[in-house]
């Protein structure tokens, strides 16, 4: 207190103003010091901007990857049938192009059988003891149900909690309860069920023996040959096609399976564009000449930069890692990278491949399956490029390690900071 009324008493006697003046000189020293340290924070916290921003464009590339990625991805054809309501058709990625006659003599039925009819739901059967159901499906034992609950409704509890290939339903008819047994769908499902009170004698008021429904094959014409199968939900008889069989057509439909290629051709359009913008990006960031804001050249001379373009564009202009006889890589369907860097499409030589190629061109793509990305397997020219942008997305790759290095940068000079804080509030008190 005494120093600063001393100095207040010389100030006001030399007309001399003695804080100002020593703020003044601290001031010279600090501000061109601050300045510094300031810039280079800025420049730093400008890098992670600019390393967010080529993760995000790795990101967006990646996502355009993934629309070809898989073979279901290239599940192109669409199917049309006259007669919807008789079956329904779904198509795979193998399926091919072309026109069926279908035509449905008989769906596949499955084996029902109605018990003998009961007063009550909770009949006692056997006096009460348990007892067993033998079960034999296409002529062979199933093995015995035991049925501990002596009462219809314990019956169809076991049968169901046995799981042996047939279920069973209590139904109220109005005038009894009935047990109704249903095996599964096909001529060699149908199958047989008696009872047994333990001595091997069948139960005198337990039995399964009044035919609802018998067990048939279903029985189709595709392409005027007749084919027959146990099952409704038939998929081995036109490739990459699946027919559900719901009822007997009127005569025969008509089965076409169209190829559409528009969803393919937009994803592979969607491609061109994430590049483009990704290769945008890096000129942005790399051009200390550019004047948009936040990152515009914020990585210019960074050897980041380079690395990254030459990894992305090999993934464009490698051969596929399953290539076909024709189409091995991405410029046979008409990708390029022209002078300036810049990826293009040849929409007529991408037709022709997907026209007379179509195949090949989801193999060059997927490796035509539907694998995951951490499979060790060939994983097609879209898949090697997503396993390759994950590796420099992770948190251990190039990009976040030199993002790291750059927080850890603004980090040390904010300590400059504070020691230069500390050392011109020293030098302001010996002032």
């Amino acid at each position: 207190m005494a120093t600063s009324s001393i100095i207040n008493t010389l100030g006001a006697g030399s007309g001399i103003d003695v804080n100002s003046l020593a703020q003044s000189l601290v001031d010279a020293e600090k501000t061109p010091k601050k300045e510094r340290i300031e810039a280079k924070i800025a420049k730093s916290e400008a890098k992670i901007t600019g390393y967010s921003a080529v993760k995000y464009a790795l990101s967006e590339l990646k996502t355009a990857f993934g629309k070809l990625n898989d073979a279901s991805d290239f599940s192109s054809i669409q199917p049309s049938n006259t007669q919807p309501s008789a079956f329904g058709v779904s198509a795979s990625a193998t399926a091919e192009a072309g026109s069926y006659s279908i035509e449905v003599l008989q769906t596949a039925l499955a084996q029902r059988t109605a018990s003998s009819t009961f007063a009550d739901r909770a009949n006692t059967l056997n006096g009460g003891s348990a007892f067993t159901l033998n079960l034999s499906i296409g002529g062979v034992d199933q093995g015995a149900i035991d049925v501990t609950t002596a009462t219809p409704a314990g019956m169809v509890s076991a049968i169901n909690g046995a799981k042996l290939g047939v279920t069973a339903q209590l139904i109220n008819t109005g005038s009894g309860y009935n047990v109704v047994i249903t095996g599964e769908t096909g001529a060699d499902q149908s199958f047989s069920l008696t009872s047994d009170d333990g001595t091997g004698t069948a139960l005198a008021d337990v039995a399964f023996d009044t035919s609802l429904q018998t067990a048939t094959d279903a029985s189709f014409k595709v392409n005027g040959l007749t084919v027959s199968r146990s099952s409704n939900t038939v998929n081995d008889v036109i490739d990459g096609v699946t027919l559900e069989l719901y009822t007997s057509t009127s005569g025969a439909a008509r089965l076409d399976l169209n190829r559409d290629t528009a969803g393919i051709k937009e994803n592979i359009q969607g491609l061109v564009a994430a590049y483009n913008d990704f290769e945008e990006t890096l000129k942005i960031l790399g051009d200390r000449a550019s004047e948009v804001e936040e990152f515009g050249g914020v990585l210019a001379g960074e050897s980041l930069l380079q690395s990254v373009r030459t990894q992305v564009r090999g993934m464009i202009t490698s051969n596929s890692s399953t290539p076909g006889t024709t189409i091995k890589a991405a410029r046979d369907v008409g990708l390029s990278i022209d002078r300036f860097g810049k990826l293009t499409l040849d929409e007529t030589k991408l037709d022709t491949a997907l026209q007379n190629n179509f195949g090949e061109v989801s193999t060059m793509f997927s490796a035509g399956n539907n694998q995951s990305i951490y499979s060790p397997a060939a994983a097609g020219l879209a898949g090697s490029a997503i396993n390759s942008i994950e590796k420099m997305l992770l948190s251990t790759g190039l990009i976040d390690t030199q993002s790291k290095s750059a927080t850890t940068q603004i980090a040390k000079y904010k300590d400059e900071m504070t020691a230069l804080d500390d050392r011109m509030e020293k030098l302001m008190t010996r002032y």
